[in-house]
């Protein structure tokens, strides 16, 4: 067993003192310990031992023991020592739904990042002994008492985070013999919002255990962060969420409560998606190296989708909501080039690489955007060809019960095979067109869409600078700040991001009249590009139109066939 020992020197510290006592069971060899180079939910290298600094490596005795550091994290300890004990101070600086924070507040504690592990020990059991005092309060998965935590694996443990503070609100409702928890951590006012969220979380809930039909624990924790500062953000866990979410000030607006609703039922639904059911590069999760996988369109791209589908479905939202946040998602998609030049898969893969940063320009997409969308465009294809007597809810349900249930992570292949079945025919052209390549959704969701009473309608900006010659910018006092340009526009082939346009046909930009664009085929302008002034020419391309995107339009006036498709969909 590892024993984990949590301290805090001062009390408004930013450093965790961490102890861990290690059994040396390979005395022949050098015992190798690790920190994890990477958290679940975040596919990505964290870097995480950058964050240490003291450490040091002792007998029971106190006597300094002989160690190599062979890597960024990875340190080999020399010893015929039966117990060895690593002493080192772990820096936190900032909250984030997967972070580490302490201050005289709170110790906000994901282990994933802050505590070692032995290689050859990772499925013995572990303990964590907390030295806080007796007026704090635990807030975290695993079975506890007093102040110590117990994990029967490392992997349990460090897919256990904690809020450990004086200061937490706490609400709860139970359904199927589940005790859920909501821990506040934050300056925020329960008292009129309280009975409106036992409701909404019951309800969405409740269709979540009804499409699933298993749960494994006997409750389920979700952990809020509400800071003072603008905030969202969620990782999900074995049977918790952290969940990030502010600023504080606006808890109790309309706005907050929908995001609100959509990361929990979000991170929720990640209890079956992701954390049970999952690629098979990641069964086990491998803490040393990355875990390349060309499947977040189904980790992340489908429980986005179904996140805000379980509030529509029970009841909790309403259409017009629903129709709202799925133009969201489509705005983000469109305004998104890297539509046109890497696949779903791909950008799966090189989340690794650069999945969260803006990186380079239009290079890929994202998998929790273009994930949901295929994932929508899959469920209403099944939906429409078994006439309603199926859904992707039933693809969910088959990976659960052939993949989890029977030890297994699931292949690209395996998820389309699912598929495949339900469906009863062959998805190789969804496959090329949408999953492996750059096939425009609104070719097919045009089609799909009113079959169940919507419509896509395709829409232009209304800036005739973006609509005829496909520039994007932003206004600052020197002039308009180029910041994207539509494919093979006029603006493409004249322009680089970070241009600034101060004229057009003479006129200085801040006095232009943007409307007159709608008559010309030809503008001069003066731009700046690195300090130096630059005279182009752009000239229309004839019927082009560049940033075009779609809405979706709601009919209520529904066929029978309309209605039954609509209802297997959304239950309305």
């Amino acid at each position: 067993m590892a024993h984990y020992q949590l301290s805090q020197k001062y009390p408004h510290s930013e450093f965790l003192q961490i102890q861990i006592t290690f059994k040396n069971t390979q005395k022949s060899s050098p015992l190798s310990i690790r920190l994890p180079a990477w958290r679940p939910g975040r596919y990505q290298l964290g870097n995480f031992s950058k964050n240490i600094r003291n450490f040091k490596v002792i007998d029971t005795d106190g006597k300094p023991l002989n160690y190599i550091k062979k890597s960024r994290d990875n340190w080999h300890i020399t010893s015929s020592e039966e117990i060895v004990i690593v002493n080192y101070e772990y820096y936190t600086a900032e909250i984030d739904g997967g972070s580490t924070y302490v201050d005289e507040e709170q110790w906000y504690i994901n282990f994933i990042n802050c505590l070692m592990y032995a290689e050859n020990q990772l499925d013995e059991p572990c303990e964590v002994q907390l030295l806080v005092s007796d007026e704090n309060i635990i807030a975290c998965g695993l079975p506890s008492k007093g102040k110590t935590l117990y994990a029967k694996n490392f992997y349990q443990l460090v897919d256990s985070p904690a809020i450990i503070s004086k200061e937490i609100k706490h609400l709860q409702y139970v359904l199927n013999n589940i005790t859920f928890h909501l821990w506040f951590k934050g300056d925020v006012q329960l008292a009129t919002q309280e009975e409106r969220i036992i409701e909404d979380f019951k309800r969405f809930t409740a269709e979540q255990l009804k499409m699933m039909g298993d749960f494994e624990n006997e409750s389920y924790h979700f952990l809020y962060q509400i800071p003072d500062t603008k905030a969202y953000h969620g990782v999900e866990h074995l049977n918790s969420t952290c969940i990030v979410l502010g600023p504080a000030k606006e808890f109790n607006t309309e706005a907050f409560y929908d995001n609100f609703l959509g990361i929990s039922s979000h991170e929720l639904f990640h209890y079956w998606n992701i954390i049970r059911i999952r690629p098979k590069e990641m069964v086990p999760y491998d803490f040393t190296k990355e875990n390349y996988f060309t499947t977040g369109y189904v980790a992340e791209g489908v429980t986005t989708y179904y996140g805000d589908l379980f509030l529509i479905r029970s009841g909790v939202k309403d259409l017009n909501w629903y129709q709202n946040e799925l133009n969201k998602l489509f705005k983000r998609h469109f305004e998104n080039n890297g539509r046109f030049n890497y696949s779903v898969a791909d950008s799966s893969l090189d989340l690794w690489i650069d999945g969260y940063e803006p990186g380079t320009p239009d290079r890929k997409v994202s998998i929790y955007v273009k994930g949901a969308i295929i994932a929508l465009l899959l469920d209403m294809l099944i939906i429409k060809e078994t006439n309603a007597k199926k859904s992707l809810d039933d693809v969910l349900r088959t990976l659960w019960s052939d993949f989890y249930k029977k030890g297994k992570g699931y292949s690209a292949a395996d998820y389309l095979n699912v598929a495949e079945t339900v469906i009863e025919h062959d998805l190789e052209g969804y496959k090329k067109d949408y999953i492996e390549g750059t096939a425009p959704v609104e070719n097919i969701l045009t089609q799909l869409f009113p079959s169940f009473g919507f419509e896509m309608i395709e829409k232009y900006p209304d800036n005739p600078l973006s609509q005829y010659f496909g520039i994007k910018y932003t206004e600052n006092p020197d002039g308009f700040v180029i910041n994207k340009t539509a494919p093979k526009s006029p603006a493409e082939e004249k322009f680089r991001r970070e241009d600034v346009i101060i004229s057009i046909n003479g006129k200085d930009v801040k006095n232009f009249e943007m409307e007159s664009l709608q008559f010309v085929d030809n503008i001069s302008l003066h731009i700046m590009r690195k300090g130096k002034m630059k005279r182009l020419e752009l000239s229309k391309k004839a019927k082009e139109r560049y940033f075009i995107f779609f809405e979706i339009s709601v009919s209520n006036d529904l066929t029978d066939e309309q209605q039954l498709l609509r209802n297997k969909w959304l239950n309305i």
